[in-house]
């Protein structure tokens, strides 16, 4: 893979993962399997989601200028 390609990836995968681990860590979103209810916690979901954003950011600020 060229640096593009990998730049490119990292672009779009950065905010997915960050919100997957947030997810995953119960940071925003907790799930009760025995009253069956999804509960979002907005602020910290929000929070974790710019942190993708600025994680995208240093990465445009590594790569993105030549």
């Amino acid at each position: 893979m060229n640096s593009i390609a990998v730049r490119m990836a990292l672009y779009v995968l950065s905010p997915i993962l960050v919100a997957l681990a947030s997810m995953l860590a119960g940071w925003g979103v907790g799930y009760d399997a025995t009253a069956g209810v999804l509960s979002i916690h907005v602020e910290t979901l929000v929070t974790a989601i710019v942190a993708a954003f600025g994680i995208s950011g240093a990465i445009l600020a590594k790569w993105g200028i030549k």
